[in-house]
């Protein structure tokens, strides 16, 4: 595992740390998965998410793979993920 972020995914990195500072609820990690997929290549999102976690990189992308096909969170808990995600700057984060 890596023992820093990498440049091109510090705001990335730090977007998620503001909105989940205690960890990512189990809750909450398949729609930010799903949210975070649709802005993102599917292994820089496996890899700052296995970055924040301190998770292996493989299972994380298996995760993101999973939301993507298998596993797919309802529209209302993304909904909800999203509007928490803008109070870190989630609007900011898309505009880069």
């Amino acid at each position: 595992m890596q023992t820093t972020i990498l440049p091109h995914l510090q705001s990335t990195y730090k977007l998620i740390q503001c909105t989940f500072p205690n960890g990512i609820a189990a809750e909450d990690y398949e729609p930010l998965l799903a949210l975070l997929s649709e802005e993102m290549s599917d292994r820089n999102l496996a890899e700052v998410i296995a970055y924040y976690l301190g998770k292996e990189y493989s299972l994380v992308l298996n995760d993101v793979y999973r939301v993507q096909s298998i596993n797919i969170p309802k529209a209302d808990a993304v909904a909800n993920l999203k509007n928490h995600l803008l109070t870190c700057g989630y609007q900011q984060w898309l505009e880069e």
